[in-house]
């Protein structure tokens, strides 16, 4: 298992609902961004940097929470 740190965390807020964002620092220096939807159910996005992880993982989490929900809504309509 790598051994990683956890180096900040922030909460985003996306159509009135608030996500946990965690960002984590590895021995060589490069960083990964977190959000868990659930436990089985987890973004990641690496970067070189703290600044360049997070920067990733604010474009893509939109786009995740929507393709969830797009999901979770065809589940309903089927």
């Amino acid at each position: 298992m790598e051994n990683f740190q956890l180096v900040h965390q922030l909460m985003c807020d996306f159509e009135g609902e608030k996500y946990l964002v965690e960002i984590f620092s590895r021995p060589d220096g490069s960083h990964f961004a977190r959000t868990a939807f659930s436990p089985q159910d987890v973004i990641i996005s690496d970067g070189l940097n703290l600044d360049d992880a997070l920067l990733k993982h604010q474009d893509l989490l939109p786009l995740a929470i929507h393709s969830r929900r797009m999901h979770f809504s065809s589940r309903l309509i089927n």
